[in-house]
């Protein structure tokens, strides 16, 4: 190959095909930056001085700018270019941490709410409110709605109309205390597959009703509960959720939970409920009510975790002897275990779970450190998840414990198919009993010849 030909192939090689490509395109393959990024292209040449006006998809972050004020400058321009005319924005994500006028922050919002909007994220921790614009209710495309923080959401004379939503994220709103606001939302979106509801300091003291036949994905948080003692009234949680397949739960907040239809083809699930002082309901009547409620999903799931809240509860339903948990049913699909251990009763408390799980194959036991463990009583038979299917145990937060060692001798001696059995030291271990508990636990008989004894710290 000569000097000429190799320069004319090196040419070739070297040749800019992206910018003769369409800006159409162009604009399609800059979306799939960081909005920030797909910006910097303008430097490149002059015909990509303006393509990032074609972009259909923006993230916006004030934190990632050099200063609140390049951002914010930034944003009316934005405002401007795309209020003068209605290009194709599909998605539209913004997150503001800097102080700006509820109403410039409004209009930047107003810009991008298009017909053809497919997804709109909204995080404002600012401390006005922003309103948030009507049309938003009538975008028939759109798939993905998150709001959070700071947003005014106000339903009052707007109709709903989200024939396309199908998840629907909703984290701090002041919206969140008015119940029937949520449940237009819900009647407005017929296709939803997933909704989050996160509220840190509940007031609302009203029926909160989570109605949805398309539902398959529900995230509930609320931990706190805003008491107001001249006016305690009554929190109610129901859910009529036929369809439903994962559950995340947290509700220290309501008096009563119901579940109108069993979702049976629910496969994960989440719990955390808890008796709080300030209720009115008597103490045994929430405990009834609230084993009432994880009796038949524990019947349903394959997964399921029970958060220290949930396992007190339960704890306290043994310690009573409430008949709400004599003759408890096979949980004949639960293949996967994993609980935060609290109560005086915990150890009860497992030995009914794993009596019920004949098809258990991974079993993870949280340590709660703020609670001394009480000593190990084996249960009156080996449960049969043991003898047949128990394969891998992980417990985390170890701490040496007379009882947690116990505990685990009796799971090592008695899992006949164990595979592997991982113990995560907690952060109050010192080095030496480490070594003292590795190896009384290493030495102790294994009912399975394939187990593998992992000590992580």
């Amino acid at each position: 190959m000569t000097k000429d030909d190799r320069r004319k192939r090196c040419k070739e090689v070297n040749k800019d095909m992206i910018s003769d490509l369409p800006n159409v395109i162009i604009g399609h393959i800059l979306s799939f930056l960081p909005t920030k990024d797909a910006l910097c292209t303008c430097i490149l040449s002059k015909s990509w001085r303006e393509l990032w006006r074609s972009l259909s998809n923006f993230d916006f972050d004030d934190r990632t700018w050099k200063s609140k004020i390049i951002f914010g400058n930034f944003m009316d321009r934005f405002c401007y270019l795309h209020n003068s005319r209605e290009n194709s924005i599909t998605k539209f994500r913004l997150r503001v941490n800097g102080s700006y006028p509820s109403s410039r922050m409004s209009a930047w919002i107003s810009a991008a709410i298009k017909d053809n909007l497919e997804e709109l994220k909204l995080w404002i921790y600012t401390a006005d409110h922003v309103p948030l614009p009507r049309r938003i209710f009538s975008c028939e495309k759109l798939v993905i709605l998150d709001l959070g923080y700071r947003i005014d959401t106000d339903l009052l004379g707007v109709g709903v109309h989200f024939p396309c939503l199908k998840v629907l994220h909703l984290q701090e709103l002041l919206m969140l205390d008015d119940h029937a606001s949520i449940e237009k939302l819900l009647a407005g979106s017929p296709v939803l597959e997933e909704l989050k509801i996160e509220h840190e300091d509940c007031e609302s003291r009203n029926v909160l009703r989570i109605c949805s036949s398309s539902l398959k994905r529900l995230i509930i948080r609320f931990p706190f509960v805003a008491y107001d003692e001249n006016d305690p009234g009554c929190r109610e949680l129901t859910l009529d959720t036929p369809n439903l397949e994962l559950l995340k739960l947290t509700d220290l907040v309501s008096e009563k939970l119901n579940m109108l239809q069993i979702p049976y083809s629910l496969v994960e699930a989440a719990l955390s409920v808890a008796y709080k002082h300030v209720f009115t309901i008597q103490v045994d009547d929430y405990i009834d009510m609230a084993v009432q409620l994880l009796r038949p999903i524990m019947t349903i799931v394959k997964i399921l975790r029970l958060c220290d809240t949930t396992m007190r509860t339960l704890s306290d339903a043994v310690h009573k002897k409430l008949p709400c948990v004599g003759n408890l049913p096979d949980f004949q699909n639960l293949t996967r275990l994993e609980i935060e251990a609290s109560g005086n009763d915990r150890w009860l408390v497992l030995h009914e779970i794993l009596k019920c799980s004949p098809k258990l194959e991974v079993f993870i036991l949280y340590k709660d450190s703020t609670e001394k463990t009480p000593r190990w009583r084996n249960p009156e038979f080996v449960p049969r998840c043991l003898r047949s299917s128990l394969k891998v145990i992980e417990y985390v937060g170890f701490e040496s414990e007379l009882g947690e060692i116990e505990m685990a001798e009796y799971l090592i001696k008695n899992a006949l198919v164990l595979e592997k059995m991982t113990i995560e030291y907690g952060w109050k271990m010192i080095h030496d009993f480490k070594e003292r508990v590795a190896e009384r636990l290493t030495e102790c008989r294994r009912g399975s010849t394939a187990c593998r004894i992992v000590f992580s710290p």
